[in-house]
């Protein structure tokens, strides 16, 4: 991964949503006792995996920004026990537009979002355990609650 992936999904987020999307690239990322949400991307031409973890929080902003939640009925739908249809149908499109820049090499494919760590199975879970890849992220949407994000990729084959 390039270091300008975090600006590209900053641009195209801000884009997508209508509100400044900034990321801030983080060194090291602790994972933290927060609900996080996985999406699993296949790399073309390799047939390899990336994954993108971030916070339940910033992806429920980002997909109620989407359909036009105001953060606050955001925050309530999460408390209420996490991703209804709505947000669940946003949240899935915020991850296949976000595959247009989540890698500066080849093509990656959105394949699927999934809530609990242990799914996240097969190519995707061996990037999950040893990422060769890392970039971290300290994403801020402005008026909605932000969070942390990671793209997380294996070794792609020198031609």
């Amino acid at each position: 991964m390039a270091d300008t992936v975090g600006f590209h999904l900053s641009k195209l987020l801000t884009d997508l949503v209508g509100r400044k999307v900034t990321f801030a690239p983080l060194p090291n990322a602790v994972e933290q006792p927060i609900k996080q949400v996985f999406g699993i991307y296949q790399l073309l031409p390799w047939d390899l995996a990336i994954v993108v973890r971030l916070d339940l929080s910033l992806l429920g902003s980002l997909a109620g920004l989407l359909v036009g939640l105001p953060d606050n009925a955001v925050k309530d739908r999460l408390k209420a026990g996490g991703f209804d249809e709505l947000l669940r149908d946003a949240a899935h499109e915020v991850l296949n537009i976000s595959s247009a820049v989540i890698t500066a090499e080849g093509r990656a494919i959105f394949q699927k979002m999934v809530f609990d760590r242990t799914l996240v199975d097969g190519p995707a879970g061996e990037v999950l355990k040893k990422p060769f890849h890392k970039s971290f992220y300290n994403v801020v949407i402005d008026g909605y609650q932000g969070g942390k994000l990671a793209v997380l990729g294996a070794q792609i084959p020198i031609s």
